[in-house]
């Protein structure tokens, strides 16, 4: 695996959404309202491909902690930008606080900035504090997701058709499978995905991405 984090490259279809990795690790940063910059899931490693494409990009604003066991990049992260506010849940809250000794805020200064047609989910029946940011334009629905779901190992920038279950989900991540199930049909029903970026594996795009997750969640 690359010991540093790759350089942000677009989204596509997605202006404002870019993604950077370090093997199959992923983090994505969402441009906000006021042209600032959104972190989901700092990954270790922030090396000079990925602060150079980021200082291109915009200030970075908010570091936002995607559940409890994804923080081992926010020491390092909140180091290298200083003015950047550490968000997560509630839920996520306790155990961030007390595995990085940093101090994070609740979701609702990011909430406030994001841009027109963006939304936070706190998916329920979870154990983790997971947080989901989905953004709907008139081409595309895009779920950025934790632990949750996952995209097939592959290369750096592939896009695959195929979503999967991250394998220590299940166990680890989902604390009443029944709420959670319901929460997954009803998002579903409300705002179907076309694309997932997750923080594990490649990008996945498909038609019929709605379908494949209802039929992994039961």
């Amino acid at each position: 695996m690359n010991r540093s984090l790759s350089g942000f490259d677009p989204i596509p279809q997605h202006r404002g959404l870019w993604s950077a990795q370090k093997g199959t690790l992923r983090c994505t940063a969402l441009q906000l309202r006021d042209g600032s910059l959104c972190l989901y899931s700092p990954v270790l490693g922030l090396g000079d491909a990925a602060r150079t494409s980021l200082a291109k990009l915009g200030k970075v604003a908010f570091l936002l902690a995607p559940n409890h066991y994804h923080n081992k990049g926010l020491s390092e992260y909140a180091k290298a930008f200083a003015g950047a506010a550490l968000v997560c849940s509630e839920r996520a809250r306790p155990r961030l606080e007390q595995q990085t000794g940093l101090s994070f805020e609740g979701l609702q200064p990011l909430n406030d900035l994001l841009p027109d047609g963006a939304k936070i989910l706190e998916p329920q029946g979870l154990k983790t504090g997971e947080v989901w940011l989905t953004r709907v334009t008139s081409e595309d629905t895009v779920w950025v997701v934790c632990d949750a779901f996952k995209g097939p190992s592959g290369k750096e920038g592939d896009i695959s058709t195929q979503i999967e279950l991250l394998g220590t989900f299940p166990t680890y991540g989902i604390e009443d499978k029944g709420t959670y199930s319901a929460f997954v049909k009803s998002t579903l029903t409300d705002l179907p995905p076309t694309t997932i970026v997750p923080c594990h594996g490649s990008i996945v795009r498909s038609d019929h991405l709605a379908a494949d997750i209802a039929s992994l969640t039961g």
